[in-house]
């Protein structure tokens, strides 16, 4: 029997913390919001576009940027799309993987705090840090995968 590959571990933690699971970085982003115990809401649409998690109550959208986003393509579409939903009131927060696990932790927390501070008194989707035993995913996964 073959042992789980990173990706399908992080999967299995996303499900089990109740996220949809979505590509490898959409992932990352899911447990380190779990982890702030924070959710939103995934895929969600505004317009013709979809937002990867976006927080509707204070408008702001949180992407995950893979390599195609940095491509020319990529880049020129999201500065269009990004345009649109500035001009619709939304703040739009794009977080990539290109400078290691611990930056891309380190921006995904900033922007938790940003949307915490925003929030209405009792948003259901700020969930109280005491209100799971064990709410700490352990940081970086790589080192409980099994060998």
């Amino acid at each position: 029997m073959s042992s789980p590959t990173f990706q399908s571990v992080l999967k299995d933690l996303v499900v089990k913390h109740g996220w949809k699971p979505g590509t490898h970085l959409e992932n990352q982003f899911a447990l380190i919001l779990c982890r702030s115990r924070l959710s939103a809401e995934q895929q969600y649409q505004v317009g013709r576009y979809r937002l990867d998690f976006a927080w509707p109550d204070v408008k702001i959208a949180l992407e995950a940027d893979g390599w195609w986003h940095r491509s020319p393509e990529g880049a020129t579409g999201d500065r269009q799309r990004d345009s649109w939903l500035r001009s619709q009131g939304w703040v739009v927060f794009r977080v990539d993987d290109e400078h290691g696990e611990d930056s891309l932790r380190d921006q995904v927390v900033r922007v938790s705090h940003l949307v915490r501070s925003q929030a209405p008194a009792g948003a259901p989707w700020c969930l109280s840090l005491r209100s799971d035993p064990d709410p700490y995913i352990r940081w970086p996964l790589t080192k409980h995968l099994p060998r």
